[in-house]
């Protein structure tokens, strides 16, 4: 049992944040043979939503053991009771599980109790904000550290099944496939790349690679540098991985991409909840505005179909989005959505062109990061979004310098 466990990559029982903090660093005789750390960004509500104690938002399987005010060991029923990882609340809104498990494991384990969890959801780091991080990176990194990047689109096509569409990207690397679906070798777009070179090089080299080629736009993947050797690796599905030789550095790049990340929401939500308020007997005045993403090519019929049949007809979508979907004619629908995170209302205007939606007062913000994130990766990698008059990208530069 012992050896398998091992295997599995479970924490052993510690008694302190020092020791396991310890652990994690590579101190001491328990510790792990260098199993990389991986990390996962979760997101809970706002501040104007009521939730369970934080030992509550899990299954019962999972068993949260307080360790100090912030940090817990994670132990699974399911599993023997195995430690499973640490759970620290770095933010009140953005929980985050530390663990060694190897990446199968591990990303089974968040499937199975995160999501089909309404209480919970990952960080979705959208394209446009792992760029705005790629530009923190020029800044504040020196000139020859190495960066990686990774890019992936896979257009929908007629013939990609559900399973197909829900497919992670390996762990470890962007793998290049031949583009054929096994039913009839069906060809359709399908690019996924990684980059890794001097930041010098990059400086001057990779907008120019994005103009050139329209999937680049689809942004997955960025290695920051550490302090010392290595990096930390995030992924667009708020898994982030510590290539680095330090684990307390690793937790300080986690802890700053959630400032960036909540402020961006919070001010997402702020420009976006529609709320009516009475200002007489018979008198209210509307606040709020639409999200709107237009599509950087109109979409085919094929294509349109597909998109509302895997994204809104079906339960295992990434976009966890379902509602009643009225059909307006060949490539135009609404739909009267409930968001599977906090079951929280939204309204959607799909067509060819452009997919526009109203969040009322209480939908959570990180809903908006979700859908620009799968869309962009399975739809469309030139879209353009804005949050009422006023452009995604501006709000993810201002509220990130915000931050700073």
């Amino acid at each position: 049992m012992q050896d398998m466990e091992n295997d599995i990559g479970y924490l052993p029982q510690l008694e302190s944040r020092e020791e396991y903090i310890d652990h994690l660093e590579g101190y001491g005789e328990s510790a792990p043979a260098r199993n990389l750390v991986k990390t996962y960004m979760l997101e809970t509500a706002s501040k104007n939503h009521t939730t369970p104690d934080l030992t509550s938002l899990f299954p019962s399987r999972v068993h949260l053991q307080r360790l100090d005010d912030t940090l817990y060991v994670v132990k699974d029923y399911q599993q023997d009771e195995n430690i499973v990882g640490l759970l620290e609340e770095l933010d009140e809104r953005h929980p985050v599980i530390y663990t060694t498990m190897k990446s199968e494991a591990s990303n089974k384990w968040i499937r199975e109790v995160v999501d089909q969890n309404p209480w919970l959801d990952r960080l979705w780091l959208s394209s446009p904000i792992l760029f705005e991080l790629w530009k923190h990176v020029q800044r504040t990194a020196v000139p020859n550290r190495y960066v990686r990047l990774g890019f992936d689109h896979e257009a929908l096509n007629e013939n990609i099944s559900e399973h197909e569409n829900e497919e992670d990207e390996p762990e470890d690397t962007i793998e290049q496939g031949d583009g054929d679906s096994v039913q009839g070798f069906t060809e359709h777009r399908k690019s996924r790349a990684t980059i890794t070179d001097r930041l010098s090089i990059l400086n001057t080299k990779l907008e120019k690679l994005i103009e050139l080629y329209d999937p680049l736009n689809s942004i997955v993947q960025l290695q920051m540098p550490s302090t010392g050797r290595g990096g930390h690796l995030l992924r667009y599905d708020g898994r982030a991985t510590n290539r680095s030789d330090s684990f307390l550095d690793h937790r300080a790049k986690i802890k700053l991409v959630l400032k960036y990340y909540r402020n961006l929401t919070e001010r997402v939500e702020e420009r976006l909840w529609f709320e009516a308020k009475q200002f007489s007997n018979d008198q209210y005045t509307i606040y709020g505005a639409p999200v709107t993403i237009t599509f950087g090519e109109q979409l085919s019929t094929a294509t349109f179909n597909k998109f509302v049949d895997l994204g809104f007809r079906r339960r295992t979508s990434r976009l966890r989005i379902g509602g009643y979907i009225t059909s307006h004619g060949p490539t135009k629908v609404h739909i009267t959505a409930i968001d599977r995170h906090l079951w929280q209302p939204l309204l959607l205007e799909i067509t060819s062109k452009q997919l526009l939606g109203v969040l009322p007062q209480g939908t959570c913000g990180n809903t908006i990061h979700r859908l620009i994130t799968n869309v962009q990766r399975k739809v469309d990698p030139k879209i353009k979004v804005w949050l009422g008059s006023e452009a995604y990208t501006s709000d993810i530069s201002e509220s990130m310098g915000a931050s700073t």
